[in-house]
């Protein structure tokens, strides 16, 4: 319990992803509440059942037109659940990265990518920082970045966009949102070991050895990007925000 998190409340949206399931195992150490929000309900619960504290989940499609309504639902059941008026913190962690160049994108593909890594991240925040769900003295909202967002992969150029577009508009919330107590941030991890990122290297032949070399303390795994967070969602961060905190290894060094 190093980072003084014991008996606070967090959400995680995309907790079933290798950074959102890390980051719930690690957050339950620490000895806080947690929501658990995605669209797989078993792996929901598998990951619920591994964890010590108190622990309410929901299912979730962030790529729904109904997003906001049904995340805000979500919360308010969850507060109801766990006996809390407000909550401390929030991770957005859901994201799609199809591999594609641009003679296969469409239309669609663009909206698709957008509404998951984007739009989806947005209403999150909006919705933590909401009256009815920030927490009275300080709310820490941390969203998933990426290094794409500042340097160009062959095949990334609409997922690239998208996480670029999540960092400006974190900057301009966390300007707006400071007065309410409200702190936004990005994690911008590099390639590490999740699920996306090895399903993308089976599609795109050598990417995986690829980016070993381009990453001079060798390739992360979703441990360093969930003690990251957790940086960022205690109060030993308290005087950070609007801020892209680069986890690579080395990458765009």
């Amino acid at each position: 319990m190093q980072n003084g998190l014991n008996g606070k409340t967090f959400v995680i949206v995309g907790a079933t992803s290798g950074i959102g399931t890390v980051l719930a195992k690690a957050l339950s150490q620490e000895g806080a509440n947690i929501v658990l929000i995605a669209r797989d309900k078993v792996k929901l619960e598998s990951i619920a059942k591994g964890l010590s504290q108190s622990v309410f989940t929901a299912q979730l499609d962030v790529s729904r037109d109904t997003v906001e309504q049904d995340l805000t639902d979500i919360l308010e059941n969850a507060k109801n659940s766990l006996s809390v008026e407000s909550f401390n913190g929030g991770v957005y962690c859901s994201g799609v990265a199809p591999i594609l160049p641009l003679r296969g994108l469409s239309s669609k593909i663009v909206d698709d990518v957008f509404r998951v890594n984007y739009t989806g991240a947005v209403l999150f925040t909006k919705i933590m920082a909401s009256k009815a769900f920030r927490h009275k003295e300080m709310t820490s909202v941390v969203l998933i970045s990426s290094v794409s967002a500042k340097k160009g992969e062959k095949g990334l150029g609409i997922y690239g966009a998208s996480k670029a577009a999540l960092g400006a508009s974190a900057r301009s919330f966390a300007r707006e949102l400071a007065p309410q107590g409200v702190r936004v941030n990005c994690v911008m991890p590099g390639w590490i070991d999740t699920e996306m990122n090895i399903a993308n290297s089976q599609v795109a032949t050598g990417i995986e050895d690829t980016m070993r070399k381009l990453h001079p303390l060798g390739l992360g795994t979703a441990q360093n990007v969930s003690d990251a967070i957790l940086f960022l969602l205690s109060e030993k961060s308290s005087w950070i925000t609007g801020t892209n905190m680069i986890v690579d290894g080395g990458f765009l060094a």
